[in-house]
């Protein structure tokens, strides 16, 4: 009895990380979408044109989506560990490259916007990125704990 009642607790407290998680992810692909459909007037701030030969518009561009596979994988992969390569190597990448176009795209809607071939190369070189390195992460994880 006293066992299943630990159970049970330990069960609830997953249940809730689970939705700390994904709500996380939800507000971020909200945050996401309000930078790219709203103008920010960055007149006033002085910042520098490029980051090491890089425009600076691309590196936030980079930035903004770089965390987009991190957090849909620890957001949804309990929902997939019966295909979890699937997911990891293509869901992740593929839903990640369809937001990135996307939402550049969705740009075009505000006048003050414009629509980047080169935006959304540094959107999609940052997904891809980001995949990559959560994949490492991962396999390495699962071979760490095939170790102990």
């Amino acid at each position: 009895m006293g066992c299943s009642k630990i159970y049970y607790q330990k069960e609830m407290k997953e249940i809730r990380y689970d939705y700390i998680i994904k709500l996380m992810f939800y507000l971020y692909i909200l945050t996401v979408l309000s930078l790219m459909l709203f103008s920010i007037n960055v007149s006033n701030i002085n910042v520098p044109k490029e980051v090491m030969g890089i425009a600076i518009d691309k590196v936030v561009h980079f930035f903004i989506f770089f965390p987009y596979p991190f957090l849909l994988y620890v957001s949804f992969k309990r929902k997939f560990t019966a295909n979890l390569p699937f997911f990891l190597w293509i869901i992740i990448p593929l839903s990640g490259i369809f937001f990135a176009i996307a939402t550049e795209f969705l740009q075009s809607i505000n006048p003050a916007r414009s629509f980047e071939l080169s935006d959304m190369a540094a959107n999609v070189s940052a997904i891809v990125s980001a995949s990559i390195i959560s994949n490492i992460f991962h396999y390495f994880h699962v071979w760490s704990r095939r170790l102990q």
